[in-house]
């Protein structure tokens, strides 16, 4: 490579799934640039205006933020795309700006990285036509590269297949002290996602009308929400309905440096969502030895291996998802024996090692992903 390798992202500094996969993925791209003797440019679309600078793996990466200015970013890409060889685009929503740039550049190649929800139904015009005319997509999960082929009509020979990796830093950083309103010896449940309205399916819901049941026979049980939302208000409406408003314990949103403290404390990990790509937050769990209970959907089952890492149950099923909470909680052993084999599945297979070689081995290959 000769010309710009250009990562364009949604955003690089703030919390978040997208927004992992976006830090990884221009940390490889930068690598790949000084490898190749070439120049890199990463931009953040909604990251605050100017330069700033995201730290991964001991290492600091510099980037340009837009604030979400789209006028002044075009005007940026109109400048870089006669010098640009490849472009990294890491959400569906940025395809139609790189497109534009090939117009400018016909020797431009692109790859588009789609996450999850965004693809499973059908796009508007201008995001189907950038991710069709792509040189090569990047699934995070087999789920997900199946949407993008039935439901977006890409061909199947650009998709390929590439599992996100686990934080380096997650394990490395110091625990934060861990203060909550329980007793000490309570056993904990845990669920760490976003409360949004616009995102419904996440099964906080679910747990929470398993917990009745659940107090009955573990009387110090409590369940953990971490995150916040818009959702969050009705959320604790419906636990004051079930008669349980003081066993669930909303934290409100947490940086990520203090997420771990939240994981080590917990029994069990629990997330019987929907709308899961991937679900880097089972990861999380896992990393830490503990088993993940998830539901049969999305790419979830992905992660979680049934009756090896953790239990999966089908979506809104509260009487499964008690039965399985169940079987954790009172048998300590296969708790731990589901959380070592978590842990050395994250160990293996989601190292960033994994994630680097996998996405250099795409972007250097034509118009045909792999799976």
């Amino acid at each position: 490579m000769s010309g710009t390798l250009l990562g364009l992202f949604p955003e690089l500094t703030a919390v978040g799934g997208i927004q992992q996969v976006s830090r990884h993925a221009a940390a490889v791209l930068e690598e790949l640039a000084r490898r190749q003797g070439c120049d890199c440019r990463l931009i953040g679309l909604n990251d605050p205006a100017g330069e700033g600078v995201f730290a991964l793996d001991g290492r600091e990466y510099g980037f340009t933020g837009f604030a979400r200015n789209k006028g002044l970013l075009l005007a940026r890409l109109s400048r870089l795309a006669p010098h640009t060889e490849l472009v990294l685009a890491s959400h569906v929503n940025l395809g139609p700006p790189v497109l534009w740039m090939r117009g400018l550049q016909r020797r431009l190649r692109y790859w588009v990285v789609v996450h999850g929800m965004e693809v499973w139904q059908p796009l508007p015009l201008a995001r189907r036509a950038a991710l069709r005319r792509a040189n090569g997509i990047v699934a995070v999960s087999r789920h997900t590269a199946q949407a993008v082929e039935q439901v977006q009509g890409a061909d199947p020979r650009k998709v390929a297949v590439l599992h996100p990796a686990l934080d380096p830093g997650y394990l490395a950083s110091e625990l934060s002290p861990l203060r909550l309103p329980v007793p000490s010896g309570s056993r904990l449940i845990l669920t760490v996602a976003r409360l949004l309205a616009s995102e419904p399916g996440k099964g906080v819901d679910t747990v929470i009308r398993a917990m009745p049941r659940l107090v009955n026979f573990f009387t110090s049980l409590y369940y953990v929400v971490v995150g916040d939302g818009d959702a969050r208000p009705a959320l604790e409406r419906l636990a004051a309905e079930c008669g349980v408003a003081e066993r669930v314990v909303f934290t409100g949103a947490r940086e990520t440096g203090s997420l771990r403290a939240y994981y080590e404390a917990a029994d069990v990990f629990v997330m019987p969502s929907r709308q899961e790509g991937f679900g880097i937050v089972y990861l999380e769990a896992m990393a830490v030895g503990k088993p993940v209970v998830a539901a049969a959907c999305g790419g979830a089952p992905e992660v979680v291996s049934e009756g090896e890492t953790g239990f999966l149950v089908s979506y809104n099923d509260v009487a499964a998802l008690e039965t399985r909470l169940e079987s954790l909680l009172a048998d300590e052993g296969l708790r731990r024996r589901m959380g070592e084999a978590g842990r050395r599945k994250t160990e293996t297979q989601y190292r960033l090692e994994n994630f680097r070689r996998g996405l250099v081995a795409l972007l250097g290959t034509g118009s045909e992903g792999q799976r």
